[in-house]
């Protein structure tokens, strides 16, 4: 693939910067770092990890706008670090047993270390932050970014609260459900964004057209994350297959479902859907087909295509701005590439 070779660069940059926020001299204390870096996949010689999509947006959009990746980096480990403390908290309330196809940390530890070391992730990546004041930031910007990420944190929570909540509901509108995605998945993706622009300029309509792609593409990201929980393979998504239907969870595939279903299917799909997690594999699979039946696989297509053409919209206007360089290309390549479309394509 084309772009891999300067993306992984750009990660191997990123992940150096967040272990050294995580180094740590007391040897006593060494375990409760390694399971920071166990869940960031930082602790083998050939780790399994996320994406890095948050902070490869910061960077890629700071380095688009004429800046210099390097200096940006405290600021990317620190989006890193507060996504991934969520995840170790999802995971405990989900009771997720794999991520990126190895045990979760509340599996391995159990809940009460999963929990304090999710706390101590989102607490180290406040001191992440701090780390600007050495790269020639004025503090000025450093207080915007730093109250950016807060509002974002506090959205991510507020989307979780509906997330749970939505768990018990089968009368969730697919509305509801985008303003959920928009605070759970979005706000963090918008906040890597307009971050960007927070650290590289005072112009605040290049700050606002960041956030509205993050918005953007916080709702086509997700719209395909739920689209392959689903109907992925579990070698794509790290996770168990039909994962998101056994344990009855109220994604956008199963919120359409039950506002487009005649009244009669719908009754089926609530029955199905009113019984305990997790669903036996009977019940998955009439799911799964009356999904089928529904069309409801197009019509998530259509909706991820419709935001991903708005989100690299915004994303060029960009080019107008800063230096760009190789790095408005993949961002491109970026947004594509985990919203479905084909490598061949995205490359």
């Amino acid at each position: 693939m084309q772009n891999a070779s300067p993306l992984a660069s750009r990660v191997a940059a990123i992940d150096e910067e967040i272990k050294a926020v995580l180094a740590h001299s007391e040897p006593h204390l060494q375990p409760f770092y390694g399971m920071m870096l166990y869940h960031l996949g930082l602790d083998a010689l050939q780790p399994t990890r996320g994406k890095r999509l948050r902070p490869l947006l910061c960077a890629l959009i700071f380095e688009a706008l004429g800046g210099d990746p390097r200096r940006v980096m405290p600021a990317a480990a620190a989006l890193e670090l507060l996504h991934n403390f969520t995840l170790i908290h999802d995971d405990i309330e989900d009771q997720d047993p794999t991520r990126h196809h190895r045990p979760t940390v509340w599996s391995v530890w159990g809940e009460p270390q999963a929990i304090n070391t999710g706390d101590g992730m989102y607490a180290v990546s406040r001191l992440a932050v701090q780390r600007l004041r050495g790269r020639g930031f004025p503090a000025e910007r450093i207080l915007d970014f730093t109250c950016l990420l807060d509002e974002a944190c506090v959205r991510v929570c507020e989307g979780q609260f509906l997330d749970i909540s939505f768990e018990t509901r089968t009368d969730v509108t697919a509305d509801r459900y985008r303003g959920m995605v928009a605070r759970k998945t979005g706000a963090l993706i918008a906040a890597s964004a307009e971050g960007a622009a927070v650290l590289a300029t005072d112009d605040q309509r290049l700050r606002d057209a960041l956030a509205r792609f993050g918005d953007d593409y916080g709702q086509a990201f997700q719209a395909h994350d739920d689209l392959m929980g689903v109907w992925g393979t579990s070698d794509r998504t790290g996770k168990l297959e039909l994962n998101d239907l056994t344990k009855r969870k109220k994604t956008l595939p199963m919120v359409l479902a039950f506002e487009r279903a005649s009244p009669k299917v719908g009754a089926e799909l609530a029955e199905l859907y009113g019984r305990a997690a997790p669903l036996p594999q009977a019940s998955v699979e009439r799911v799964r087909e009356i999904l089928d039946d529904l069309g409801i696989r197009e019509l998530i297509d259509r909706e991820i295509a419709s935001h991903r053409s708005r989100a690299l919209h915004l994303l060029r206007g960009i080019g107008e701005v800063g230096a760009a360089g190789e790095a408005l290309p993949l961002l491109q390549h970026l947004v594509e590439s985990t919203t479905g479309v084909p490598e061949t394509a995205a490359a």
